[in-house]
């Protein structure tokens, strides 16, 4: 435990420099979408940070690095939540935890969309799982080895070792960073091959091919307490890429609805065949940001 605890610094400090590099993380969210209508989305997105006065002195570079951050953990979390629909809409058997098979769909996923979008929407949510840590150990909140979803410093290095595993004459130097120990990397490419193919075999039946494409309905409940976050999602369309991705590759054999809306709660889910994301979700990855971005002034943090 005391090591894990050790390398959060080093985890966290390599993953921001990488995030440096990333420029638009978000440009798979609507494949078929221009990058130059991929850009002016997200200059929009952060213009909508210009009207908040705790964030409108943001520079510039670090308004577009919270809207990297809050884009890349929440499209994470809508795909993770997509997993736990695939499994039970599909009715797949799912050996071990279902938490963590719906991590590792999400980052199957990310890979497979290619490096350019796995680098951006993978660190930005390994970023978040150290940034969550930090947050429980400054509150004082133990660690909750009960719970159904592994730790976060566990899902930031599986996010990690899984990168490098599918890249890594790209990533190797990233796992080193993080320190991730020579022995875990070693098995990182057959940890992500069998986790690749196993999605592989369970979902090969149901791609969707030349069957009808299901309409799936997204709807923005709109809210005055978190507008911010409402424009975010609403100019960049990530429910709506999720949508096209999802529909496009399988053949959903029931109807279901996607939603962001306010719930109380911080939180996303897949319920009664309907995936909701919490405007509260996306106002928590703004406060982790401004709390433990250590490149921020303090008077943000």
């Amino acid at each position: 435990m005391t090591d894990r605890i050790s390398q959060r610094g080093p985890l966290l400090g390599a993953i921001a420099a990488a995030a440096l590099i990333f420029n638009v993380p978000t440009a798979t969210a609507q494949p078929a979408t221009p990058d130059s209508q991929l850009a002016a989305a997200i200059d929009e997105a952060v213009k909508g940070l210009d009207g908040v006065p705790r964030l409108k002195k943001l520079s510039p570079a670090k308004k577009k690095q919270l809207v990297e951050f809050i884009i890349g953990n929440t499209l994470f979390v809508l795909t993770h939540e997509l997993g736990h629909g695939l499994i039970n809409e599909f009715n797949m058997p799912v050996l071990g935890r279902e938490e963590d098979a719906a991590d590792s769909f999400a980052i199957v996923t990310a890979l497979k969309m290619g490096p350019s979008f796995s680098q951006g929407v993978l660190i930005e949510a390994a970023k978040g799982q150290v940034f969550s840590s930090k947050r429980d150990k400054k509150e004082g909140n133990k660690l909750a080895f009960y719970d159904e979803h592994g730790l976060d410093l566990q899902r930031a290095y599986n996010i990690v070792c899984f990168m490098v595993g599918a890249h890594p004459e790209k990533y190797t130097q990233l796992a080193n960073d993080t320190k991730l120990p020579e022995y875990r990397q070693k098995g990182c490419a057959y940890e992500y091959k069998n986790m690749d193919w196993s999605w592989d075999e369970m979902l090969k039946k149901h791609v969707r091919g030349d069957k009808p494409k299901l309409d799936v309905k997204v709807t923005y409940e709109e809210t005055k307490k978190f507008a911010v976050q409402e424009h975010i999602l609403r100019k960049i369309g990530l429910l709506e890429g999720i949508v096209a991705h999802s529909t496009d590759r399988f053949a959903w054999p029931n109807q279901w609805s996607v939603e962001a809306k306010s719930c109380g709660d911080a939180n996303a889910s897949w319920r009664s065949r309907k995936l909701t994301l919490c405007y509260e979700l996306a106002n928590y990855f703004t406060e982790l940001f401004l709390a433990f971005d250590k490149t921020l002034p303090k008077k943000y943090r």
